[in-house]
């Protein structure tokens, strides 16, 4: 029997992969014609019954910071256009995934130069933002230890966080509702087939898939399924983030804290950091969380380097120092049970926006989050969808220029 030849295929159902498959389900007149395919998030001892998880996912986690103060324009649009779509999302689907904590952005350097605080305060405010400087942060978040130079901007409103597993089922969910078939396998390949031909997908289970177009949206992965022709300019930097367990107690005298992002005055290893209030995970226990922008971050760019990473524990010299900014600064005497360690990948495409391009009349590209597109990934998957919908770019809020994809072999 002869495959069935898709319209559209979605590849990647991460957070922009699932957001454009959501739009997608209810642009399309028919979005039986419509497939997505990722896979599944795996754990030690499924998948090929292998000692590691197969696949791995940034997103395969319970916090991520979700906010509009920001100061950068475009990332600021993106943000408050998503936190906007959220309750429709959580309400369509029955899945909730939107703490509004609120956002706390700590400067010691407020107003000087190269700050950045006061800008993000600035384009905030111009994107509908609920924020003002904290004259009584120290009063009002009495267990953060903030120095005295520090200046805080709180957002309030949408901010706070998002699980983003849960949202990327909630995405799924509605887009499953609306007709779209969903496949949980790794894609291995994309062939184009020629002239009007389309495309032909294969993944690691032998399976193939024929669409007239695809749109990439594998994150970090996707160099791995382009030509050598079509290799895109991007940067993987390998960073760790620590999670600490609390018990309730400690939960109850955390009660009301915002994330955060905190710029540290002289740190040896740590430009920022930046972390989540108390969330319970998988596991059943509950966790704060740190992460953090280091001074040289490591890079890695092979399958191999990709593996090694992602089946340690991260950097010890960078979760060593997260965790003496969490205990001795941060939260000063916050009792901890016990202490997890995960690595993780952030993708930098060339101008610090995702790509989002026609890379032919067949390929079409959403990826490379810029540590930065969990929160704002539902307008991304909705330009996305438009893209790979319309054939050319027809989103008139922002330039297609800021989304432009840069090939190796142009530069």
């Amino acid at each position: 029997m002869a495959a069935k030849h898709y319209s559209i295929a979605v590849v990647g159902l991460g957070c922009i992969g699932s957001a454009a498959c959501r739009h997608l389900s209810m642009s399309s007149p028919d979005p039986s014609t419509i497939i997505g395919i990722g896979e599944a998030e795996s754990t030690p001892g499924t998948g090929s019954n292998c000692s590691f998880p197969t696949v791995f996912s940034s997103h395969y986690d319970q916090g991520r910071i979700t906010r509009v103060v920001d100061p950068d324009a475009v990332w600021s649009h993106l943000a408050a256009k998503s936190i906007s779509n959220y309750p429709e999302v959580e309400t369509k689907s029955g899945i909730s995934f939107h703490g509004r904590v609120g956002f706390l952005r700590v400067s010691p350097f407020y107003g000087g130069a190269g700050d950045s605080l006061a800008r993000s305060l600035e384009v905030g405010l111009q994107n509908g933002a609920e924020a003002e400087v904290a004259d009584d942060a120290s009063s009002r978040f009495p267990y953060f230890g903030f120095g005295d130079e520090d200046v805080a901007v709180v957002e309030n409103g949408g901010a706070g966080y998002v699980n983003p597993r849960e949202m990327v089922r909630a995405q799924l969910a509605i887009a499953r509702e609306n007709g779209i078939r969903l496949v949980q396998e790794t894609v291995t390949s994309i062939e184009r087939l020629g002239e009007g031909g389309g495309v032909k997908i294969s993944t690691r289970r032998g399976t193939s898939f024929l669409a007239a177009r695809v749109l990439i949206c594998t994150g970090a992965y996707t160099n791995f399924l382009l030509p050598k022709s079509l290799q895109l300019v991007v940067k993987i930097r390998a960073v760790s983030v620590v999670l600490a367990e609390i018990d309730g107690d400690e939960v109850k005298r955390l009660d009301g804290m915002p994330c955060f992002i905190w710029r540290l005055k002289s740190n040896p290893v740590l430009h920022s950091v930046y972390g989540c209030p108390p969330i319970q995970y998988p596991d059943g226990r509950t966790y704060v969380k740190i992460g953090g922008t280091t001074w040289q971050p490591k890079i890695v760019s092979t399958e191999e380097e990709f593996l090694e990473w992602f089946r340690g524990a991260g950097c010890k010299v960078e979760t060593d120092a997260l965790l003496e900014v969490l205990l001795r600064e941060l939260v000063p005497g916050l009792r901890v049970k016990s202490v997890k360690t995960k690595p993780c990948v952030v993708s930098y495409a060339a101008r610090n926006y995702p790509y989002m391009d026609k890379l032919s009349d067949e390929v079409f590209l959403a990826a490379f989050g810029c540590g930065a597109s969990a929160k704002s990934s539902d307008e991304i998957g909705k330009m996305a969808s438009s893209l790979v919908c319309n054939g050319e770019w027809s989103y008139d809020q922002l330039d297609s220029s800021l989304f432009r994809a840069v090939c190796e072999s142009s530069t």
